[in-house]
């Protein structure tokens, strides 16, 4: 009897902690409901609690957003210039940032001076843990479709470990994503699109099926660099792109590069890459006389998968006093050498690619004329209820009383949200009132 006790005991308890870290919640702030998006980030970074995670949700909209205002000084053309700064902060961790669509959800900032530290429409700055996923961050330099070469970043990291960024589109000109110094990043399914250096910057960063895009802008496509790795001399790993796509105009084709050596010991490799346009031969370029640890290729293919020839990929480099030295790495993985950059190679213990995982919506019915209900789901921590595929509400419960005010005629579906606060696909669509 005593045995059997104690293992009641034993499975109150698991019970116990299984309900705990399935507690349920519904968002800290909702954008625009509780304020503006600004005012999220402000709320996320003045909260008691650091070690609780605090989620944010955007609606669908058109946000443009001005900055912390803050006084930022630089010298312009011989000038000193001084004026507000249009960049929004994020100092504190275990912070979720959820947009209701990435292609309808857009944070976009306009800054009227160029440069890759005073432009971030983001700033993460030692924001551990934080998550995004469905949502556009958008560096509009001066609202002008012609300022390509000008820095304006979209998101800037700075000292974050275990960020990840999913369903997320980033969208500038030059130094789009100024990458996590000292930092670990996960992406997966992002789309990251710019001219010049447009991924740079130091950290471990990985990059799982994502989609990067080089913008048109005629001849001058010729110079189009996706990325300028600055990876720390004490990181084993930097920038790590998996099956991912490279696309752009056709005047870029056959002349863009994979990337150049920013500073310190930049590392890049490229596994399984989908070139819809191919880059020059060399595919590499210097950059301030800094020599790369590692720039290399794995299954490199065009969009009818063709293996491109990488045996003329460019293998000498102008050091500091701007002597030719040729490096001694193969910029061309072997299987074997291919196989040492696995995500849980790179990232170690940390596995971010379990922890995205989206929840998947169950059947939803109407009970009645107004009551929605659906099969409750373990994963899911909040249900959103959306109206024609618009989110309005939320709840924590398997069930919803629409309310009487509600048009005939609309349609309702439900999205789950896992951990972190992102939201799955929705269910099927019931139409009220049930008749």
């Amino acid at each position: 009897m005593g045995r059997i006790i104690s293992v009641i005991i034993i499975m109150m308890m698991c019970m116990a902690r299984t309900y705990a870290q399935r507690e349920r919640w519904v968002y800290d702030f909702v954008v625009p409901d509780s304020g503006s998006f600004t005012d999220a980030i402000h709320r996320a970074n003045a909260r008691e609690d650091m070690q609780r995670r605090f989620r944010i949700f955007i609606k669908s909209d058109y946000y443009i957003v001005k900055g912390d205002g803050d006084t930022i000084t630089t010298v312009e053309n011989g000038d000193t210039v001084r004026f507000p700064s249009p960049m929004t902060i994020l100092n504190a961790p275990n912070t979720s940032i959820i947009g209701e669509n990435w292609k309808d959800t857009k944070i976009v900032n306009i800054p009227r001076h160029e440069g890759i530290s005073i432009t971030s429409t983001l700033y993460l700055n030692r924001a551990d843990s934080t998550y995004i996923q469905d949502i556009e961050l958008w560096c509009n330099y001066k609202n002008d479709a012609k300022a390509f070469a000008n820095r304006s970043v979209a998101l800037n990291e700075k000292r974050c470990r275990g960020n990840i960024l999913k369903n997320v589109m980033l969208t500038s000109t030059q130094d789009t994503y100024y990458t996590n110094n000292e930092g670990t990043t996960y992406l997966e399914n992002c789309k990251i699109n710019g001219t010049v250096d447009f991924i740079c910057g130091g950290g471990t960063v990985f990059f799982n099926d994502c989609e990067l895009t080089m913008l048109s802008r005629g001849k001058a496509g010729s110079k189009d660099i996706i990325t300028a790795a600055a990876t720390e001399n004490k990181l084993k790993f930097g920038y790590v792109f998996n099956n991912c796509t490279i696309n752009g105009s056709e005047e870029q084709n056959n002349k863009y590069f994979l990337g150049r050596p920013w500073k310190n010991a930049p590392q890049v490799v490229w596994l399984n890459t989908r070139m819809n346009i191919v880059p020059c031969e060399q595919a590499w370029r210097d950059m301030h006389g800094t020599l790369p640890r590692l720039f290399a290729e794995y299954n490199s293919h065009t969009a009818d998968g063709t293996t491109i020839d990488t045996s003329n990929r460019k293998k000498t480099y102008k050091n500091t006093k701007n002597k030719e030295v040729t490096v001694k790495f193969n910029g061309t993985l072997t299987d074997k050498e291919a196989n040492n950059y696995t995500i849980d190679k790179v990232l170690g213990n940390w596995n971010p690619q379990e922890s995205c995982q989206l929840v998947l919506a169950p059947e939803l019915t109407i009970k009645g004329r107004r009551t929605l209900q659906w099969k409750d789901v373990p994963d899911a921590y909040c249900y959103a209820i959306l109206i024609d595929g618009d989110v309005v509400t939320f709840t924590t419960k398997n069930e919803y009383v629409i309310p009487d005010d509600t048009e005939e005629g609309a349609c309702f579906s439900i999205r789950c949200a896992n951990w972190y606060g992102g939201l799955g696909t929705a269910s099927n669509e019931v139409v009220y009132p049930n008749r």
